[in-house]
């Protein structure tokens, strides 16, 4: 009798061991699970945004863009994101961005404090954080980009990028109204007849090739490397469904 009763109180540890590690693997999915759609959503987020952004950048480079009611104004180079929610060189209300952009934010978040965004329009939704500006400036003559030396803050800003090195889901924009992410149309020109010309210019190494930038033939292994830089000639009738395309 108390033999029976040893074999059946091992049987129920071992069953209840089982169970406890199928439990744990089960978890273990979930979570992982769970940290991929998180990944996917923010990733869209982040190709949204950026795309809402370079267009607004656009615009506002744009001599020609208008809105119903306000006056046009002369071109000034964009010194801070904020000035998309409303132009202070306007004295009518122009924005770019639409309002919620102003939505202020958690700057206790534990997954950035202490340099949590203070506002949405600054927040880059990989990481939280503030978005890396890229600055520069927009050629007249030619609606080319002409980008400031790496680390000067002179210039307006063109464009801005995610801090995140994490790995992207999506690592190529071949195909897409965001094919040429992370390049710049460089204007250079000749010291001889003066002439400008276009020179396509990444500071990325694709992964396949030393010739084509990612993007183009290449692969993006960071966020970081999703520059969302001004095109003043982009035709923004696709860049609404961009973030869309290729999933």
């Amino acid at each position: 009798m108390i033999k029976s009763v040893t074999n059946q109180n091992g049987f129920t540890y071992i069953l209840a061991l089982t169970v406890v590690v199928i439990m744990g693997i089960m978890l273990g999915m979930v979570g992982q699970s769970w940290k991929t759609l998180k990944q996917r959503e923010q990733e869209k987020e982040l190709l949204f945004r950026g795309s809402q952004i370079k267009e607004a950048i656009e615009n506002w480079n744009n001599p020609k863009y208008t809105v119903p009611g306000v006056q046009p104004r002369p071109r000034h180079p964009l010194m801070d994101l904020k000035d998309l929610l409303q132009d202070p060189y306007s004295l009518s209300k122009m924005r770019f961005l639409p309002h919620h952009y102003a939505t202020e934010l958690d700057d206790t978040n534990p997954r950035c404090a202490p340099d949590c965004a203070k506002l949405k329009i600054y927040q880059d939704p990989m990481t939280g954080k503030e978005w890396t500006i890229i600055r520069g400036s927009i050629n007249k003559q030619n609606g080319s980009v002409v980008p400031a030396p790496p680390g000067s803050q002179g210039g307006g800003i063109i464009g801005i990028a995610s801090k995140s090195d994490e790995k992207p889901f999506k690592t190529d924009f071949k195909g897409t109204a965001l094919e040429n992410m992370g390049t710049l149309a460089i204007a250079t020109a000749s010291a001889v007849t003066g002439n400008f010309q276009q020179t396509p210019v990444t500071g990325l190494t694709p992964k396949d090739t030393a010739t084509e930038p990612p993007g183009v033939g290449g692969e993006m292994t960071k966020y970081s490397q999703w520059q969302f830089i001004a095109d003043p000639k982009n035709d923004h009738t696709k860049i609404y469904n961009a973030y869309h395309e290729g999933w």
